[in-house]
């Protein structure tokens, strides 16, 4: 039953994002950041996202204007936020990249196993939203083909319509794994940017805990527990330790 909630969402959200119309607030704030006045295009970014506005292009367009003014643990985070929305755009990554050559920690990243690596990249291929409109092509021909396949006299018509049918299935299936798969992601808020300048990962969660290792503002953190004031979290590295739950910023 969540499944299908899920999914109803998921469609739901498509539908609403294909009829969002032009907000002048936006233009406002695009005609602003042209100008090359980036605190006002700042003011008028954040004003369309407290409405309940969120969108992709407003957290790339918002991460954009934290660059230009050298912001970078504000514009990793606003691109982080896009990227959580739209995993595809590939100007998001590229602008996300070149944010993270400006920070202090250069962290590698534990490579995945390849078929995790490849099931992410097909998974990313498209938005949550754009894989359930794929969902919804892809059973809307099923049930075209079906009765193609019962209506048709033929044996080649009818072998035809099996297969593409038969393919179908899968499509719709991936498709709504990939937009469960995204929509989850989306909600889940197990992801942060670090915001104090220098922060030293603890042992345990107290001041007196051993120092384990040291980050800085604009590092990537992945929030695995929590205890009072303390939040343990992982690097991309894979170490780990525990912080004060101040010093990041939920993506």
């Amino acid at each position: 039953m969540k499944k299908f909630l899920i999914i109803f969402l998921v469609i739901c959200n498509a539908l609403q994002l294909a009829a969002n119309t032009a907000n002048p607030d936006i233009e406002a704030a695009n005609k602003a950041y042209n100008k090359e006045k980036y605190n006002d295009a700042i003011t008028l970014y954040n004003k369309v996202l407290e409405k309940g506005e969120i969108a992709s292009d407003l957290y790339y367009n918002l991460g954009n204007c934290y660059f230009r003014i050298a912001n970078y643990p504000m514009a990793i985070l606003n691109y982080e936020r896009a990227k959580k929305l739209n995993p595809a755009d590939a100007d998001v990554d590229f602008n996300l990249k070149i944010a993270n050559t400006k920070i202090i920690d250069k962290i590698e990243t534990v490579p995945q196993l390849f078929f995790i690596r490849w099931w992410t990249l097909l998974s990313n291929i498209l938005s949550y939203d754009n894989w359930a409109i794929v969902s919804l092509i892809a059973i809307s021909l099923f049930f075209i083909v079906l009765f193609i396949y019962l209506a048709s006299s033929t044996y080649q018509l009818k072998k035809l319509s099996f297969w593409i049918g038969f393919s179908m299935i899968f499509v719709t299936i991936f498709s709504i794994h990939f937009a469960i798969k995204q929509y989850n992601n989306i909600n889940a808020l197990n992801q942060a940017i670090i915001f104090t300048p220098t922060v030293t990962v603890k042992s345990s969660p107290d001041e007196k805990g051993a120092d384990k290792f040291v980050i800085h503002e604009g590092t990537k953190v992945i929030l695995l527990d929590e205890l009072n004031n303390w939040v343990k979290i992982s690097i991309a590295n894979g170490s780990n330790g525990w912080v004060e739950k101040q010093c990041f910023e939920i993506i």
